[in-house]
């Protein structure tokens, strides 16, 4: 077999399955919804594309030989977060796959599961026979869901399919959320490392490059229709992480927070399986990998934190906003003398009320003074507009004074439903944006 296509080749493990696909004379094709940062269009054929759309999943088959299926929602958080998303990612993404596959004639299907389908076993020991039972969690439920039409789809069609649940895996380009590159993260910024529960919670961690050559180890005929462990050969606890990163990193402190639900305990997996069949063993010790990685991190250029936009400054009785309510007075008195309103018969009345007019205003408009003061001569001249017109077109001018005196409440109700409903549109304006 000698094209193979890769989904979510542009990823963490994705992309060093390529790695070893051409290292063992293989022609892949990655398929991910983004161009691989690691491998140029040039080199390596690369379908953009979701596994969510069958027609461009039964495109990028064309000429295949096999599939190694990798794209996932991999992050359980995000995943708790999202869990139809997640459902339309993992088992239908998988389920659309297969039928490609079968569509086009593809010999193999290579389904990368995960060693969280043991998380709800009692056993303290497991291995590929050992009975599982129903997923507590959404991811664990996901993954199992596409190991179980992997079954069907080779019972029912004959598609060849082998089942990898691999171990957690770590090394140069992870992901910084995944536990490994966030206590490294932390350490290199030298803030502490935070344990969940007790932090004797323990995986079989595999390097990334080990589990890369299992995937391609996998496209043998005796993988046909068999399930196989690809996990490291030492149980790592997660205090042991923190330790095995504060040796390489340098001395950080740690902390304990309380425990994630639905975390995965951790049982002893083996793996003897692959290493009888596929001859595939882990040959990187975890400190060593810890080390591979960190050297990797430090050599990657830090991207720069993007910048976050200035938030938007509410009302407040700031200078500023002081500023536009004195600009309305004196934009009413303006008004007021020109146009000559008998207003001023009464001031206080009459700068009372005006002022309640530019309240009104600087709340209705909500806008940052500080960056945008032209809208300081906006709202002067909308007022002194107003009362011209007012005096010019309407006649009424006059009677804003005795409606001032006598309905006082009833203007201040009118200001703040005017101000209600001006806030209520931006923010129907900001969702639709």
């Amino acid at each position: 077999m000698s094209r193979v296509l890769v989904t979510g080749g542009a990823g963490f493990i994705g992309s060093h399955v390529v790695d070893q696909l051409i290292a063992a004379g293989h022609q892949p094709r990655i398929l991910d919804l983004r161009a691989s940062p690691h491998h140029a269009p040039t080199d390596v054929h690369t379908v953009l594309a979701d596994v969510r759309d069958l027609a461009a999943v039964r495109a990028a088959m064309v000429a295949c030989d096999a599939v190694v299926h990798l794209a996932a929602a991999a992050d359980v958080g995000e995943v708790a977060a999202a869990p139809v998303e997640a459902e339309e990612l993992n088992a239908r993404g998988t389920l659309h796959v297969l039928q490609a596959a079968r569509d086009a004639g593809i010999r193999r299907v290579i389904y990368a599961s995960t060693i969280w389908v043991y998380s709800d076993t009692e056993a303290e020991s497991v291995d590929e026979d050992s009975a599982l039972r129903p997923p507590a969690h959404l991811y664990t439920a996901t993954k199992l869901a596409g190991e179980l039409y992997c079954r069907a789809y080779a019972e029912l069609y004959g598609l060849e399919c082998t089942i990898l649940r691999f171990g957690i895996p770590y090394g140069p380009r992870a992901r910084e959320a995944a536990v490994v590159p966030s206590f490294v993260a932390r350490a290199l910024r030298g803030e502490p490392l935070t344990i969940a529960g007790d932090g004797l919670q323990s995986r079989r961690f595999v390097y990334v490059e080990d589990l890369a050559d299992g995937v391609v180890r996998a496209l043998r005929p005796i993988a046909a229709n068999r399930t196989y462990n690809l996990v490291g050969g030492e149980d790592i606890s997660v205090r042991q992480i923190a330790e095995t990163v504060q040796r390489v990193v340098g001395d950080v402190d740690v902390v304990r927070v309380d425990g994630r639900p639905g975390d995965f305990g951790g049982v002893q997996v083996c793996g003897a399986r692959a290493a009888c069949e596929l001859g595939w063993r882990p040959s990187t010790r975890f400190e060593d990998g810890v080390r591979n990685y960190v050297a990797w991190r430090r050599a990657v250029p830090e991207k720069p934190a993007p910048a976050r936009p200035a938030p938007a400054r509410r009302w407040a009785l700031a200078p500023a906003s002081l500023a536009i309510i004195v600009l309305s007075v004196i934009a009413g008195v303006a008004a007021a003398t020109v146009t000559s309103i008998p207003a001023l018969e009464d001031p206080a009345s009459f700068l009372g009320l005006t002022a309640l007019l530019g309240l009104a205003v600087a709340l209705v408009a909500r806008i940052d003074w500080t960056r945008q003061r032209r809208d300081v001569l906006v709202v002067a001249v909308t007022v002194l507009a107003g009362g011209a017109a007012a005096r010019l077109g309407l006649g009424w001018t006059g009677e804003l004074v005795r409606l001032a005196r006598g309905h006082a409440l009833w203007l201040i109700a009118f200001a703040g439903a005017a101000a209600s409903a001006v806030s209520g549109v931006r923010r129907l304006r900001a969702a639709r944006t």
